[in-house]
């Protein structure tokens, strides 16, 4: 008459009661937190609860990375330095203000996968290869001279002769304005 079915079961499915306690045990602490009544505060509950649920299983089907790609460190290497004959070299450190990052350029002796043997000022150095720079060069470029040389003498330096202390100071400003300087301090 009514479309109804009646279907027997068992009373007590422990596993589904659990499930729902704990549901409504969520849903009575979520309206409880709100002040107003709890059929105003019900929407915004259950909004809360779906989008928690959503989330939980948004992660669980994200995967990580295997832990083998954590150790392992790409690092940008110029397939220049393969081929070149010159390289510079960065500095590493705290460097003051204004100073090149790099130096050179210097020969390279020989190579190895990860470390060049360079020739600096005479000496041999072997560089890890994080460091080195290929030094693109002009075909006519001489490497043994200094690239600015320096003049030494052994005449004196003549220094320009001391102002007059006595040399009045001017009283206005470029802008106009007039300036006077305590005679103490001059």
């Amino acid at each position: 008459m009514l479309g109804i079915q009646r279907i027997r079961t068992s009373p007590y499915h422990p596993s589904s009661n659990g499930m729902v306690e704990r549901l409504h045990r969520t849903f009575k602490q979520a309206i409880r937190c709100h002040d107003t009544k709890w059929t105003e505060s019900l929407p915004v509950v259950l909004l809360g609860l779906r989008a928690c649920i959503k989330l939980r299983e948004t992660f669980r089907t994200l995967n990580p990375p295997p832990a083998s790609c954590h150790s392992s460190t790409s690092c940008f290497v110029r397939t220049a330095l393969k081929t070149f004959s010159h390289v510079f070299v960065r500095v590493e450190g705290l460097k003051p203000s204004l100073t090149a990052p790099y130096l050179g350029p210097f020969e390279v002796l020989s190579r190895t996968g990860k470390h060049f043997t360079i020739k600096i000022n005479d000496r041999t150095s072997t560089i890890t290869i994080d460091r080195l720079k290929p030094a693109f060069l002009l075909n006519g470029t001489d490497l043994t001279k200094e690239p600015f040389p320096v003049q030494k003498s052994n005449h004196p330096v003549v220094l320009p002769p001391i102002l007059d202390q006595n040399v009045p100071i001017p009283a206005t400003t470029r802008s106009g304005r007039r300036v006077r300087f305590n005679p103490k301090y001059l």
